[in-house]
């Protein structure tokens, strides 16, 4: 994004547009505890249009909690005899080196693209951020409760967590500031507070964000090279910034790769019985779900 920003600024205030046009901002909430609302926004020149929140479907990004206590016991290196440290290390000098600090930055050229974008095209597109934006922020809150609850049992890994939920604010952010380019913004204050939490046992956290990471690695890249192939249809300039932005996915998905070598147990799911009706299918159906997300998301902007 522009200028990263905590957390905590990202709210429902009206930001102040430096022209002299008046310009409505609408900001938007979606909550799986109630029905999708419609907000009315104002571009440019006066033209109206409707915006209507997601609806809450299978494929909608998903806000997850875990077993904090187990989490705690798995990364106890008195207990869990598994776990490489040295490893751990060197991921963390990498996380430190923060290859992507200035990475995020905007310019005119987004805001100019978003009012060239129109008819079925801009709400796919809105949507498109909407959902991006969700994703990075589920992961933004699962690392960041991570981390504070690992210091004391395994102060790496703690670190870790937390240097990704890092990346995951600045994603979140660039996200919705491509969003204010439509008069739009997602209310991330008001989701953290009101989005249901789905609980997933701590081994299929692992495999939900090892999965999740690499997609969004392979989704980013895969949009990337298209649009270079392809430029006529580079239509928001966003998309140039996914080179180095799969980087950052691709980190995370190490890491998630580095804790289930160290949760040799865990690796024992290929041996349970994973038919459509068994509690294995039904715990990952949410990581089925992300793998068709991105692929549909990468179609829809094809």
């Amino acid at each position: 994004m522009a200028i990263l920003k905590p957390i905590s600024k990202f709210s429902s205030t009206t930001p102040i547009f430096s022209n002299s046009r008046c310009v409505k901002f609408a900001t938007f909430r979606m909550s799986s505890t109630s029905p999708p609302t419609t907000a009315k926004t104002v571009a440019k020149g006066g033209k109206k249009a409707a915006k209507t929140a997601i609806k809450e479907t299978l494929l909608t990004p998903r806000f997850y909690t875990t077993d904090f206590d187990e989490m705690e016991t798995l990364f106890n290196t008195d207990i869990n005899k598994n776990l490489n440290q040295s490893e751990f290390e060197a991921l963390l000098q990498e996380f430190k080196t923060d290859y992507n600090q200035t990475h995020f930055v905007r310019n005119k050229e987004f805001k100019e693209a978003a009012d060239k974008i129109d008819g079925p095209l801009r709400q796919i597109f809105v949507e498109f951020l909407e959902r991006s934006c969700t994703a990075e922020f589920s992961g933004f809150l699962l690392y960041k409760e991570l981390g504070r609850r690992l210091k004391k049992t395994n102060p790496v890994v703690a670190e870790i967590f937390s240097l990704m939920s890092r990346d995951e604010a600045r994603h979140a952010g660039f996200l919705n500031k491509g969003l204010s380019d439509f008069n739009l913004a997602l209310d991330l204050g008001f989701l953290t507070k009101a989005r249901k939490y789905t609980f997933f046992k701590p081994k299929f956290i692992f495999y939900a964000t090892y999965l999740s990471e690499k997609i969004g690695y392979w989704r980013y890249i895969t949009i990337y090279r298209h649009l270079k192939e392809n430029p006529e249809y580079q239509c928001y300039p966003i998309f140039k910034y996914f080179e180095n932005w799969c980087q950052d996915e691709n980190r995370h998905g190490d890491f998630f790769s580095a804790l289930l070598k160290a949760q040799p147990r865990s690796l024992m799911i290929g041996r349970l019985s994973c038919g459509p009706d068994s509690s294995v299918s039904r715990c990952m159906l949410p990581c089925t779900s992300t793998t068709v997300n991105a692929l549909l998301s990468t179609r829809a902007l094809d």
